[in-house]
């Protein structure tokens, strides 16, 4: 996909294939990023994913009920709204391959579907809750951290954005600095910028202690 085909996510515009990290400190501030942005794609058109951990479905749901009707998209498989242990810990433990099989389907979903969108193709809209991540220790961080990295490899093969958010309550200096490395865009301030810490997944790759 090409810089023309873009939605506007969070009242900005942004290109497909973008994948972006973005942090807040409470609550609120969560759903202040999170509800915005899967609106704004349903009224988009577009295939929308959602995964939380740090709330559940039915919070989501309940939040987006006040903006939009959201019956008709669950029903119509528009709108997903799922928790960690069904995705990101299926079977109980996190594999990034299948989370990298999971959002490419998702994306492929988004091409088959039959809605029209007066703005272009349909997009698929993920966000995803990494809370998850803090209750693994050390190697799921590790595991996370590739993963993040690997799925840059792909976010341009499909039309999709994809957005990570992320607990800064729950992050070390060094976590912030390596999800820094692994997103080519940050949402930080109410604002949407080019990210200068991003590696390219071989680069970050080389940057890891053996």
């Amino acid at each position: 996909m090409t810089a023309r085909s873009a939605r506007k996510v969070l009242g900005l515009q942004l290109s497909v294939g973008d994948h972006i990290c973005g942090f807040y400190r409470r609550p609120s501030e969560r759903d202040d990023i999170l509800i915005p942005f899967l609106v704004e794609g349903l009224k988009a058109g577009d295939k929308c994913t959602c995964v939380v951990d740090s709330c559940t479905p039915d919070d989501v749901l309940a939040n987006m009920s006040e903006h939009i009707e959201v019956d008709p998209y669950v029903s119509g498989c528009q709108l997903e709204v799922l928790d960690s242990y069904g995705t990101y810990l299926a079977g109980g433990g996190f594999l990034p391959e299948r989370m990298l099989r999971f959002w490419e389907a998702k994306a492929r979903q988004s091409l088959g579907g039959e809605r029209a969108c007066p703005d272009g193709p349909v997009m698929a809209r993920n966000i995803g809750d990494m809370s998850w991540a803090h209750r693994g220790g050390g190697r799921v961080t590790g595991d996370l951290l590739g993963y993040e990295s690997e799925l840059n490899r792909i976010m341009s093969d499909f039309p999709q954005v994809n957005l990570c958010l992320y607990d800064l309550t729950r992050c070390t200096g060094d976590l912030i600095m390596d999800v820094l490395k692994t997103h080519p865009k940050a949402l930080l301030g109410g604002m949407v910028i080019d990210n200068p810490y991003y590696l390219e997944p071989d680069e970050y790759l080389a940057s890891r202690p053996g």
